[in-house]
């Protein structure tokens, strides 16, 4: 019995480790595929980026930078942007909703809203609304670009905002920040480090087009000079005197390719004349 029970355990574990090696292996190949998919779609991007451009690589890579690649950052864009749309139609402080601070209302006068709390509610709406949605829609890096540094300073001045709330004299009417000054400080926040993870890195694309750009300019002997001219921190002159070394360089190769040619076709006639002559 002890025999069928150690053999049975035995086919147990070894069918258990095939099933694992074929879930690893099945898991490969979707990723070795999505790989793949991924590659295919990069060069059919840059191969159009360089069709728009002339076959210009530097410029290729120029207007691959003007637009944002938001992948898996959009719907968390997205959250933010609806999450400081609401805000706009919450209690601010008080009685006071944010669109009372944003038109500087006659409730919010009376109850004495400050400027910080203003300039919050024009960045909220500018940065968290307009400018989130803007992005979205229009993937442009200068609009992500603006959008970013105004929800830095947005969430600056949501701070500001809170502590005017919380400092005020109690002489004055009104009450403390309220869940849209909270809300809104963290929905500028969620949208400046949603934005901070990809305008600072250079996307899939560019990385790309940077790779093959280094790969071309490893080849010609021109770009070689330039940098080590770039490297080196030497004059443009000599950069120049570099670039026209090279030139000159290569015409002399040329012009010897071509005598050389010329030599060997001057030879050959000879002989084929001196052939006929015995003939």
């Amino acid at each position: 019995m002890s025999d069928r029970a150690s053999k049975k355990a035995s086919k147990n574990a070894s069918g258990t480790d095939v099933a694992k090696a074929s879930d690893t292996d099945a898991a490969a190949a979707d990723r070795q595929e999505i790989n793949s998919r991924r590659a295919a779609a990069i060069d059919k991007h840059i191969a159009e980026l360089q069709e728009q451009n002339g076959g210009d690589l530097a410029r290729a890579e120029r207007a691959a930078a003007g637009t944002i690649v938001l992948g898996g950052a959009l719907p968390m864009l997205l959250c933010g942007g609806i999450l400081m749309l609401v805000v706009m139609f919450m209690p601010h402080s008080g009685s006071v909703h944010t669109y009372d601070a944003l038109l500087n209302s006659d409730r919010a006068q009376a109850f004495v809203t400050t400027l910080p709390e203003r300039i919050y509610a024009w960045l909220s709406l500018v940065g968290g609304v307009l400018l989130t949605f803007g992005t979205v829609f229009s993937r442009s890096s200068l609009v992500a670009w603006v959008n970013w540094i105004v929800c830095g300073i947005g969430w600056v001045y949501a701070v500001l905002a809170i502590g005017m709330r919380q400092s005020r004299p109690p002489t004055e009417p009104g009450e403390g920040p309220g869940i849209a000054l909270i809300l809104g400080f963290i929905g500028m926040v969620f949208i400046f480090i949603t934005l901070s993870s990809r305008l600072l890195r250079r996307g899939a694309v560019q990385k790309e087009i940077a790779a093959r750009r280094r790969i071309l300019a490893d080849q010609d002997e021109e770009s070689r000079a330039k940098q080590l001219v770039l490297r080196t921190g030497l004059a443009p002159v000599v950069a120049e005197d570099l670039a026209n070394r090279v030139r000159a360089r290569r015409e002399s190769q040329a012009t010897g390719q071509s005598q050389a040619a010329g030599e060997s076709t001057s030879e050959s006639a000879p002989e084929s004349s001196s052939t006929d002559e015995q003939h």
